[in-house]
């Protein structure tokens, strides 16, 4: 149960970083791989300590880890955890079938009660 409510909360996380704009164009610069703190921000009309906030979000959600830079060993460069964003798709995956699988259950069951109605063109009229 512990484990389940872990993951549930990084869950939430997840979801919550990706709800802004701005963090969601951070991963996608992410994508093509691991940049410093300033090549991040380069692109973004924002504080030093504005982007600083955004990636401690990223970071909280285990969507991007900060590794030392091999060139100093000093500063950060930051690579994208593609696990955790691969489990939040496998919870979207796992629900959007659910739901698609209920809706045409339930439009088999609709159909097959209306096949069972008379149609009114059979009813007698007075």
């Amino acid at each position: 149960m512990v484990e389940y409510k872990k993951k549930e909360q990084v869950l939430d996380k997840v979801f919550a970083a990706l709800a802004d704009h701005s963090r969601r164009q951070m991963l996608a610069r992410l994508r093509k791989g691991s940049l410093s703190i300033s090549e991040l921000a380069e692109p973004f009309a924002m504080s030093f300590a504005g982007v600083a906030k955004h990636i401690e979000v990223l970071t909280e959600a285990q969507l991007v880890r900060k590794v030392r830079a091999q060139e100093d060993g000093r500063s950060y460069r930051l690579e994208l955890q593609n696990q955790t964003l691969a489990e939040a798709s496998d919870w979207i995956r796992y629900h959007q079938e659910f739901w698609t699988n209920k809706l045409a259950s339930l439009e088999v069951f609709l159909e097959e009660k209306a096949d069972e109605r008379p149609s009114s063109k059979s009813r007698k009229r007075n």
